[in-house]
């Protein structure tokens, strides 16, 4: 007998569903008395959406209770796993993917990936060429493997590609957008600037408009955070509910994106001292968020009030959680760029908090921003935005100086590639740590993960900044 209630409630999720309005989705979704798979599908990626990972497994190990080779759960346990690191049980699940269809390419492409981050090159170009092997357009395949192997775009592969793009006029395919990166790379080694300019906006225009929260997501970051922070920020304290902090010592590595963040949290990490690395992650954001859900913030037109207390519990226990740890004294790295937004409140909690400021030339910075695809920062897609970010980020740590001159520690890039020894020995005294040469030999562990743009170049010794490489691209952009 059909379940009408079962099939309004589903109706009317999916509609929901459809129009973003995520928590009205799930809330008709987990009223369906008898879930099927495409019930739990929908939960599951509302979940995801939502950072609720947690919530996700949980769902989608149902689908698999009810489907054991089911494609769509096996690939998304593989790629929440291998965002928590978790890369053997990342690895299983890819591995089964591919045991249940051995013609679905985003398993091989993911297990290619994840072979990438751990540094084991050879695996990943095996598998990237696999994807290719099975589909000889995906880009984003050569796109990565061209990192890997800096000769692998042949003459022939980059006119294949070229003549592939003119008969596509797709415009808003992510895929499409890997062919102009990749042609655009082809350029700037023949040193063609001009073509690699107009590969690259290409480039960034497809892939900006191929996903429709891009422009929402931009424009948060670049103008509704920022108008937030320039309010004044109070803070409130519950006497009932005090956590002492003064034993925590978080490092915190801030800086806009290429300035040598990846660099600086490996240095820290390879000296003999054991440094528990929270890498990228939302903690702070979540924290944020619960703190509003539970009416701990207070916004006028003029400044923000946080209940502190309830604000620092959220953030101490979540850190302990993600690093595993039951002591209350523990000494840590925190890598995530967008909490320089919030740097006071993580200083009110963490008074002993130490913050790397990387800086790196601002037109050296832009250049290299816009010749990447950073596909999970919607603002690197424009150089105007662009400018904008870095411009903010700048004031905001100047301002920050000012006020925990003590706290703050800033390394240029540049500096640190021409006084490797010196510069380390700086951030490691900075950070209380011991120094020893282990840090500049990064390149030789066996357990180093890298999930950022520099990934290759992590694996080399520190090479001389080349500031040249620059001038070439003064006449196309505007000075910064």
């Amino acid at each position: 007998m059909r379940n009408f209630k079962d099939e309004s409630l589903y109706a009317k999720g999916l509609e929901q569903f459809r129009k973003n309005q995520l928590d009205n989705s799930l809330d008709f979704l987990l009223s369906i008395e008898k879930k099927n798979l495409n019930t739990l599908k929908i939960i599951s990626q509302i979940y995801i959406k939502q950072k609720n990972l947690k919530s996700a497994k949980s769902f989608l190990n149902k689908i698999l209770n009810l489907d054991k080779k089911n494609l769509f759960a096996l690939n998304y346990l593989g790629d929440i796993n291998k965002s928590e690191r978790n890369y053997l049980d990342a690895e299983k699940f890819y591995i089964r993917l591919i045991s249940c269809d051995q013609k679905f390419t985003p398993a091989y492409f993911n297990l290619a990936s994840l072979y990438e981050d751990k540094g084991e090159l050879k695996l990943a170009r095996e598998y990237y060429l696999k994807v290719i092997e099975i589909d000889s357009k995906n880009y984003a395949a050569f796109f990565n493997l061209q990192r890997i192997d800096k000769n692998f775009i042949t003459y022939e592969i980059f006119k294949k590609i070229d003549n592939d793009l003119k008969n596509n006029q797709n415009f808003s395919n992510k895929n499409i957008a890997y062919g102009h990166f990749i042609l655009a790379n082809y350029y700037r080694k023949k040193k063609e600037i001009n073509l690699e300019i107009k590969e690259l906006t290409k480039g960034h225009e497809i892939f900006f408009n191929s996903d429709q929260t891009n422009k929402k997501a931009a424009n948060y970051w670049l103008e509704t955070v920022p108008k937030m922070v320039s309010k004044n920020f109070l803070f409130k304290f519950n006497k009932n509910n005090k956590i002492e902090s003064s034993d925590i010592e978080p490092i915190l590595i801030f800086g806009v994106p290429r300035s040598g963040t990846t660099l600086i949290e490996t240095i820290i990490t390879s000296g003999k001292e054991k440094i528990y690395n929270a890498g990228e992650n939302i903690v702070l954001q979540a924290a944020l968020q619960n703190s509003q859900l539970n009416k701990k913030i207070q916004e006028s037109e003029k400044s923000i009030t946080f209940d502190i207390s309830f604000l620092k519990k959220n953030i101490i226990e979540s850190y302990k959680k993600k690093l595993s740890l039951q002591t209350e004294k523990f000494k840590f790295i925190d890598r995530t760029m967008s909490n320089f937004f919030f740097s006071e409140i993580l200083l009110e909690i963490f008074p002993n908090a130490k913050i790397i400021n990387c800086k790196r030339d601002n037109f050296h910075n832009l250049v290299a921003i816009y010749q990447q695809c950073l596909n999970n920062l919607p603002w690197s897609h424009k150089v105007e935005d662009i400018k904008k970010y870095i411009y903010f980020y700048n004031n905001k740590l100047s301002t920050l100086k000012k006020n925990y001159s003590k706290n703050i520690l800033n390394v240029e890039l540049k500096n640190l590639t021409e006084y490797p020894e010196d510069i380390s020995k700086e951030i490691m005294s900075f950070c209380k740590l011991n120094w020893s040469e282990k840090v500049l030999k990064y390149y030789e562990r066996k357990d180093l993960i890298c999930t950022t743009a520099s990934n290759i170049q992590i694996r080399e010794k520190i090479f001389k900044y080349d500031s040249s490489k620059f001038l070439p691209y003064k006449e196309y952009f505007d000075n910064f």
